[in-house]
């Protein structure tokens, strides 16, 4: 597809989600389907789940099955404390099915058995794609820091192979835990790098992946969404993933179904391990959300957080860049890097530009000596998608044209953090130290 063509899609599809959504019937004529929404109780878990304007409201599985149940897709989510809960999602070969459950335990064994939720969403510019069916279970009341196994299941005949997945350390029972965070991102239309650095990023064994968005060309289309999801399945059906919107993703109802996150799914924090994590969409429905109801949720979340050992912040685009495609987003380094400024942030993650660029310390738009003093901003937007001509600016202290991604380990008083290549050759590396 043309890139005149994308941008012409693109720009329609940002103006769409508004009023009725139809499909098509087997007669050719567009059907008005309740595909508006909803919100429900997540049975044991003690909060509730919502759906957006594009997708049915959740409910609970029953006993249906279509004519190919057989399970794809299965990855990882958090909708609430990561020490005791998280999600597993995944799709059949049809988007009939609407049974589901998911065995799991501990020490191998598959003692326990939840049932999932499901709803469709309906895909495609102004809702008249493929409707896409999301199974979605929520295990909640598990131990902190423990090795939990699980398997998805349609029926007797259709599961998944066995997955294993650790819940986040309780810091007050061991002061001394390591988390090790993944960040990566702009992967679309790439996904045979894509599939390399999922390779890298297995063998380094991350707890927890945050990704940087646009995952996908056309966030309507469920064609990359297939890749993005098959290319990440090894990795994401061990480790959550928790994913800031990209501009690429255009707010659609693909988008917000196929991740299980935090809040609204936009904008949201939560504590793993010792790091505080901060999670923004620097690409709203209304720009004036980057300087009002955005920037007062990141206020007031730094201010609630702000005695925790390490603050790190996930969103799309940089407030730092020397690419020559995109450079620097001078609203966000406006109304958002004062608050970096003041609460010192400790590391800012962005994509967007495709290559890789880390900050000297920042504050006040001027560099710094040593992290101690300000706000370090590194760029990786190389999942695979075309890369971008690097830059150098008075505030870049590294840059390289290269597909990326990096770990981030945190202990209480040490961040580590390791940037590589597709091939896992290194790039970077970054040692911060605190009393």
């Amino acid at each position: 597809m043309s890139r005149p063509l994308l941008l012409l899609l693109a720009a329609f599809a940002a103006g769409a989600g508004c009023g009725d959504n139809y499909v098509v019937g087997a007669d050719g004529a567009g059907d008005a389907l309740p595909f508006n929404g909803g919100t429900i109780t997540v049975p044991g878990c003690g909060y509730t789940m919502t759906t957006r304007l594009g997708a049915e409201a959740p409910v609970v599985a029953d006993d249906h099955l279509g004519p190919d149940p057989t399970i794809k897709h299965v990855h990882l989510g958090i909708a609430a404390d990561p020490r005791t809960s998280i999600v597993v999602t995944w799709r059949t070969l049809d988007d009939e099915t609407r049974a589901g459950r998911v065995r799991f335990g501990t020490g191998g064994a598959l003692t326990q058995e939840v049932t999932a939720l499901t709803f469709a969403y309906q895909s495609g510019i102004g809702g008249v794609g493929e409707q896409v069916r999301i199974h979605e279970a929520h295990l909640c009341g598990l131990t902190a820091d423990t090795e939990y196994t699980y398997q998805v299941v349609s029926d007797d005949a259709h599961v998944s192979p066995m997955y294993t997945f650790r819940t986040a350390p309780d810091i007050a029972a061991t002061p001394d835990a390591e988390i090790i965070l993944a960040s990566v991102g702009d992967s679309r239309d790439g996904y045979l790098v894509w599939a390399q650095l999922v390779e890298q990023l297995q063998a380094r064994t991350p707890d927890l992946i945050l990704f940087s968005g646009d995952a996908v060309t056309i966030g309507l289309f469920q064609e990359e969404w297939e890749e993005f999801f098959a290319a990440g399945e090894p990795l994401f059906a061990r480790v959550p993933v928790l994913s800031a919107h990209g501009n690429h993703e255009l707010n659609g109802v693909n988008f917000y179904s196929q991740f299980a996150m935090p809040g609204d799914e936009q904008n949201f924090s939560f504590d793993y391990g010792h790091a505080h994590i901060t999670v923004l969409n620097d690409s709203p429905e209304q720009n004036g959300d980057l300087s009002g109801k955005i920037k007062d949720f990141l206020r007031a979340d730094l201010t609630a957080h702000q005695t925790r050992p390490w603050k790190l912040v996930n969103h799309h685009r940089p407030i730092y860049s020397a690419s020559t495609r995109h450079g620097t987003d001078t609203t966000l380094q406006t109304e958002w890097a004062p608050l970096y400024d003041e609460f010192h942030v400790d590391l800012v993650l962005n994509g967007h530009d495709h290559n890789y660029e880390r900050t000297y310390p920042m504050k006040n738009l001027q560099r710094q000596a040593t992290p101690a003093d300000g706000t370090i901003y590194i760029v990786s937007g190389g999942a695979g998608a075309e890369l971008y001509g690097n830059g150098m600016d008075f505030w870049t202290e590294l840059s390289h044209m290269t597909h990326s991604a990096l770990t981030v380990r945190v202990r209480s008083t040490m961040l580590v953090m390791d940037a590589f290549d597709a091939a896992g050759t290194p790039i970077d590396t970054l040692t911060i130290t605190k009393p």
